[in-house]
């Protein structure tokens, strides 16, 4: 009797457990999903991130970026600001005419390519310090208000041909 007792006795306990665990499991699943689209809200980074020489060869002229954006997100990419640095300058952009839509669809799209014009590459009478360089590290940041920003750090190829495009 006691046997039977004592068996009760855990089942019961053990389906308290359990129960408890199920609903901890289910809670955590929830913070996870709320987690993953508060996170989800911002642009992505799709590679390959492209970069165009200028007409010497030695320097960057265009920084091209895929970027995806979550597909039941409002993203205005007229409000995202681009700023492109090296270690000894920084320049920073915000212009819609610098993204284009992927794909057929252009009211919603989901993918865009930003493609960042550092003009200055070509001008002989600007300092050194403001062209991105060959086997120079750059940074881009995307940044939309109230979101986290995007970054990208790469390094410019060496040995870049004029006017080709290099995957960095």
């Amino acid at each position: 009797m006691v046997f039977i007792a004592f068996i009760v006795v855990a089942s019961v306990f053990a389906y308290v457990a359990l129960g408890t665990g199920f609903f901890t499991t289910q809670k955590t699943e929830q913070t996870v999903y709320s987690a993953v689209q508060q996170v989800g809200s911002v642009v992505q980074v799709v590679e390959p991130v492209m970069v165009q020489a200028n007409a010497p060869g030695d320097g960057i002229r265009y920084i091209s970026i895929m970027v995806r954006a979550p597909r039941d997100a409002d993203i205005n990419v007229k409000q995202i600001v681009v700023t492109v640095a090296t270690a000894e300058a920084m320049q920073t952009y915000q212009d819609a005419s610098l993204w284009h839509p992927i794909g057929s669809d252009v009211q919603n799209p989901i993918f865009w390519n930003v493609r960042i014009p550092l003009y200055l590459v070509d001008d002989p009478t600007i300092p050194g310090d403001l062209i991105i360089g060959q086997n120079q590290r750059f940074l881009v940041e995307m940044t939309l208000a109230d979101a986290v920003p995007c970054t990208v750090e790469r390094r410019a190829p060496a040995g870049m041909s004029p006017g080709s495009w290099h995957e960095v």
